[in-house]
């Protein structure tokens, strides 16, 4: 018997995550059976289980690129070191949003559903927890940077200010999952009006 190659493996897998992705948007985390995801996908249930296991596989591998995604962009972005706190948020919000609402899938309204999700399984938490954290205490580190630099007062608080800027952050993606109208040129341009641009 011939041996599968590890391309058709891994174009198997995607099909698998695709499927799964489609039904965590339409549906949701908790209401998605390792069923739905099997019919979703054409595939069999045995096929399914040969990838993922467990629903629980299923959703890490799901949430996981979508959050280093986000970290991604904002490395990319914090690489230059002369970006002000807001167009820190600015070039995220630029980077992030074509890959967040326009592919196949809406992965703003996959995000929100994940943050359901963080709050009753452990794993996912866990996850959500780490990366956010890391992205609040990059823009946390940004602000303290522009504070010291004099680009604004010297008794800013820089811990809060971050909260406030990871706030702008996922706003956006839950404006947009729920309510659907944000636009994101006219977003990022408000942001900028938030703090001077040093």
């Amino acid at each position: 018997m011939p041996r599968v190659s590890e391309d058709h493996l891994a174009a198997r897998r995607r099909q698998v995550l695709d499927a799964a992705l489609r039904c965590f948007e339409r549906d949701g985390f908790h209401a998605t059976s390792v069923r739905d995801v099997v019919r979703e996908s054409g595939l069999s249930a045995g096929a399914v289980y040969s990838y993922f296991p467990s629903k629980d596989d299923l959703v890490l591998a799901v949430v996981e690129p979508i959050l280093e995604t986000v970290t991604g962009v904002l490395d990319r972005v914090l690489a230059d070191g002369r970006h002000a706190p807001t167009e820190v948020v600015q070039d995220v919000l630029r980077g992030v949003w074509p890959i967040a609402v326009g592919g196949d899938a809406d992965y703003t309204r996959v995000a929100v559903t994940a943050w359901g999700e963080a709050l009753r399984d452990p794993t996912v938490h866990g996850i959500a927890e780490r990366t956010y954290g890391l992205v609040r205490r990059r823009l946390t580190e940004r602000v303290a940077q522009w504070r010291d630099a004099g680009h604004l007062p010297p008794d800013t608080d820089a811990g809060a200010l971050g909260q406030v800027l990871f706030s702008l952050l996922v706003g956006a993606v839950l404006q947009h999952a729920l309510l659907g109208d944000v636009d994101p040129d006219r977003y990022t341009a408000a942001v900028g009006l938030l703090l001077p641009p040093g």
